[in-house]
């Protein structure tokens, strides 16, 4: 009996424990990928992106719930310390990095087990900072600049029993203004990151 006791306590304390979970704070490392690209000057100039580590930093926090769907507050910080640039005009940056910062909201499913799938989108800035040297060894003559960006992304969190952690992959796509590398008309506009980590639940 006393088993039973202590059983029931220990359900109903870890029960009160994720009711009260509102809030999320993920790490997550992956690779950044950027579609190749092209610019107008003269001629056109083909830009391709050497492919990228990228992690992100994301706070949640939920808003509303209804039984197995929850709505959130989400603000996503993802960070690319570089990403080599590959062209035919060696006057260029040689490469650049970049900060990706998109509040939004996320919808998460099947809450009440341990596999959540979810759906989230927002928009925000996307912040480019070239090198100060081209690919011909010389000044690339580019600017940092700020642009305006959009994300859609899609995730599955995987609970751990009896703790307020998970297991995080996912899938985000920015679209944001192109990077200033020297080029204009720069077509180069779409950002695909992808990535697994941690997410503390308190």
């Amino acid at each position: 009996m006393r088993k039973i006791v202590l059983l029931s306590l220990l359900v109903i304390t870890l029960s009160i424990c994720a009711a009260a979970q509102s809030n999320e704070l993920a790490f997550i490392a992956g690779v950044k990928a950027t579609p190749s690209g092209s610019a107008a000057n003269g001629t056109p100039n083909e830009v391709s992106v050497d492919k990228s580590f990228a992690f992100e930093a994301s706070y949640a926090h939920q808003l509303r719930s209804v039984p197995l769907v929850a709505l959130q507050l989400e603000l996503p910080v993802v960070a690319v310390p570089d990403a080599g640039l590959n062209k035919s005009n060696i006057l260029v940056a040689k490469s650049y990095t970049s900060i990706y910062f998109t509040p939004g909201f996320r919808l998460k499913f099947a809450t009440a087990f341990p596999v959540n799938p979810w759906v989230s989108a927002g928009g925000g800035l996307a912040h480019f900072n070239p090198s100060s040297t081209n690919n011909a060894g010389g000044p690339s003559g580019a600017t940092s600049t700020t642009k305006g960006a959009f994300q859609v992304g899609a995730g599955l969190d995987f609970k751990a029993p009896a703790f307020p952690i998970a297991l995080r992959v996912e899938a985000r796509e920015f679209y944001a203004g192109a990077p200033n590398i020297g080029l204009p008309k720069l077509d180069l506009h779409h950002n695909v990151f992808i990535g697994g980590g941690i997410v503390l639940r308190f």
